[in-house]
């Protein structure tokens, strides 16, 4: 029947079955913790002054949302079904760890959310928009004040009924953003090419092109990443709460298997938004080496006009590059990423 608060709760899962729980959830522990880590410090340290900018903030706020995944749920997740195949009662506390779930989940989307609509925002921007650091922060206690206040509805409605609305929500909200985003900034970077009909150079129209394609293959690689961990988990909770023929075994696999994938999600969001980026790696490498070198490229301050571009390292990374063509047709396209690196002081300093 449809939305049974403790569906299955009594019936216990296969031994394999938690055993591989465990395992699966370790494995993804693993990965998660160690490489949210080294993004939190890249960019809290920021040795070459490179990475001070409203994007990579959130990019910082999805690190820690991610990372509170991996040093809370997943450890209590591992403890849980270990428990669980040694036939310990587990269920008196198992709130618990859907809350955090809940919660930190919340926070990596709402965060995705939030660098999604900044780049947006700058690309779509006939001049550079920067948010401030106040704005900035807002946008961050607001983020997690929604994630804290949505999953108390767990409490009413149940795990079932609740994840079976978080994951029709997610999926959603993320998809419409990041479509509606991306075609947008396209229809942009579509526009700003037509307009150079009239330029002789033909490097700047095959630099365009190049970041056209750049965005394009970067949009996609978000997207199946995203839909590869979430509509797995979309079907999933279908089947749980509308199978009326599914035995107790196959619910707790969907159950199971639900919350891998929406863990893998945690995993990947590091590699998407952080590790392909060579100012990221650049930034991690000095911190470990401790060859620092403090320099910064103050006289791009004042470029104001700009077609989209994306860095040739991390296709994700949409920024602004100098629209002047004698300019565009001299830079190599793997410079263009790196033109606009402000700190959020330059930008109150604007404001």
């Amino acid at each position: 029947m449809p939305f049974i608060k403790n569906l299955c709760e009594d019936t216990r899962p296969p031994y394999s079955l938690s055993m591989f729980t465990a395992s699966v959830s370790l494995v993804l522990c693993l990965i998660t913790v160690p490489g949210n880590v080294l993004v939190c410090l890249a960019i809290f340290k920021d040795p070459y002054k490179e990475l001070r900018t409203s994007f990579n903030f959130f990019v910082f706020q999805l690190a820690i949302s991610d990372l509170v995944v991996g040093v809370l749920t997943e450890p209590m997740f591992i403890c849980f079904h270990i428990r669980e195949a040694m036939k310990y009662p587990v269920m008196e506390n198992i709130w618990v760890i859907h809350l955090t779930f809940f919660i930190s989940y919340a926070a990596s989307l709402l965060s995705l959310a939030a660098l999604t609509l900044d780049r947006y925002l700058t690309v779509m921007s006939h001049h550079r928009r920067l948010l401030s650091t106040t704005q900035i922060t807002l946008i961050s206690v607001l983020i997690w004040v929604i994630s804290f206040s949505l999953p108390c509805l767990y409490f009413v409605t149940g795990f079932y009924l609740f994840a079976f609305m978080f994951t029709n929500a997610s999926l959603i909200i993320i998809i419409s953003i990041l479509t509606f985003s991306y075609i947008r900034i396209h229809q942009r970077l579509k526009d700003q090419i037509s307009r150079w009909h009239w330029f002789k150079q033909t490097q700047i129209k095959l630099t365009a092109m190049s970041l056209e394609k750049k965005l394009t293959r970067a949009f996609y690689i978000i997207l199946g990443i995203f839909l590869m961990c979430l509509l797995p988990s979309f079907v999933m909770i279908y089947i749980i709460i509308f199978c009326d023929e599914c035995d107790c075994t196959l619910v707790h696999w969907m159950r199971d298997l639900q919350f891998i994938f929406l863990l893998l999600n945690c995993s990947l969001n590091q590699f998407l938004y952080a590790w392909r980026a060579r100012n990221f790696r650049k930034a991690i490498s000095a911190v470990f080496c401790k060859t620092v070198s403090y320099q910064v490229n103050a006289e791009l301050a004042g470029n104001n006009n700009g077609i989209i571009a994306a860095d040739s390292n991390s296709a994700d990374v949409i920024e602004l590059i100098p629209l002047d063509p004698t300019k565009l047709s001299s830079m190599p396209i793997e410079e263009m990423g790196q033109t606009n690196q402000f700190s959020f002081q330059s930008s109150e300093k604007r404001n």
